[in-house]
């Protein structure tokens, strides 16, 4: 695991190491092995994916069905006209 890499994101606040070094042994798992050996950089890649990914609450995905039904509401009134 490359700790400086874990220690520098856990300093900027993209997550807490315990956190960060979790999503780095997914990335590692998820990476697989070829020929024995593991690809780093594909590791890395992966890594910084599931780190910059960011989860929609259930609030957020509530506001938007909220806002699509509006949505569907008004246009349903207006094309009554």
């Amino acid at each position: 695991m490359p700790s400086n890499l874990i220690n520098k994101d856990a300093r900027e606040g993209k997550g807490s190491k315990k956190s960060l070094e979790r999503k780095w042994d997914r990335a590692k798992d998820a990476a697989g092995k070829k020929d024995g050996e593991q690809n780093y950089a594909l590791t890395t890649y992966i890594y910084e994916k599931m780190r910059d990914s960011k989860k929609k609450s259930k609030a957020s995905i509530l506001d938007k069905v909220k806002l699509n039904a509006a949505f569907r509401l008004l246009s349903n009134f207006s094309n009554d006209d």
